[in-house]
Order: structure tokens, then sequence, then C-alpha cells
């Protein structure tokens, strides 16, 4: 069962994540829920296996921002698929998640355009995972539109 919810704070989302220990899926699309937040959904929900958090590609200006990559390596141990389309990670935040999501099955990482896969880190990324979408991929298919990147 999907729900959306238009207008509800970070606070209010944090209350209500904290009553669903068992949760395994989650997606948080175009949401605001970035860093302590996430280390706070990973810690209120030790079992989860899908994490979705998509935003809007940023070209240019290069906007580095690791916070929810170390937040996910930190604490969703158990991810096995993780869609991070639009997100602002760089290489240090990926091997972050690489190093500590050791389950991971399918990574998304379209319109991520602060990541750098080349050499090591490439080759670490098709090695473990099964299925892995890459910054330039195709977005074709998917219910996100990313006609609004920025540039």
């Amino acid at each position: 069962m999907d729900y959306y919810f238009s207008e509800i704070t970070n606070a209010g989302f944090l209350y209500a994540v904290k009553k669903f220990p068992l949760l395994e899926d989650l997606e948080l699309s175009h949401c605001y829920i970035e860093g302590l937040d996430l280390k706070v959904v990973g810690l209120s929900c030790p079992n989860l296996k899908t994490l979705k958090l998509n935003r809007k590609g940023w070209k240019l200006p290069r906007l580095e921002f690791d916070d929810d990559a170390l937040a996910i390596a930190e604490t969703m141990p158990k991810l096995r698929h993780l869609q991070l389309c639009g997100n602002r990670l760089t290489d240090f935040g990926l091997n972050a998640i690489l190093d500590n999501c050791l389950h991971l099955d399918h990574l998304d990482l379209r319109q991520c355009f602060n990541i750098d896969l080349v050499g090591d880190l490439e080759k670490r990324c098709f090695k473990s995972i099964k299925d892995v979408r890459l910054t330039y991929d195709s977005a074709a298919g998917y219910p996100i539109n990313f006609d609004g990147i920025v540039d």
C-alpha cells in the first residue's frame, strides 16, 4: 500500500517512523529528509531493505553532499535495494555505502553527477552488485520526471 504525504514536517515524520521498527521498504523521494534525520530512520528501522531517496539532479555548480550516503552507510547495513537518483553524493560517500551495505543487489545512481566511477570504484560496484544504474543511464520508464535537472 502506498501513502503520499504533501505536508508533513520532519519532526512529524521522524515521530511516525519510530513507530515502525519492522519497516522494510521506504521511499522518501523529493523530501527534505537528509543526514541526521536519515540516521534516525536507519536506527529506528533496523530491518530496512529498500530505500528510495530520489531528488532532482544538480549539474552545476558542483554541490557535493555526502551526509545522506554516510548516514545510510552507518545505519542501514541490511539494504538490498538503494535508489539515490539525483543525489549529490561523491565517490567518498559511495565508497562508504559499498563498505557497509554488503547485501546490496540493486544500486541506482542515475543523475548523481558528483560521482566519477573510474578504476577501483567502478570495479567494486559491478563486482558485488547485480544491478547498477549509473549517472547517465536512461531514466525512461521511471515515474520521477528528471526533466527538471538544475544546470
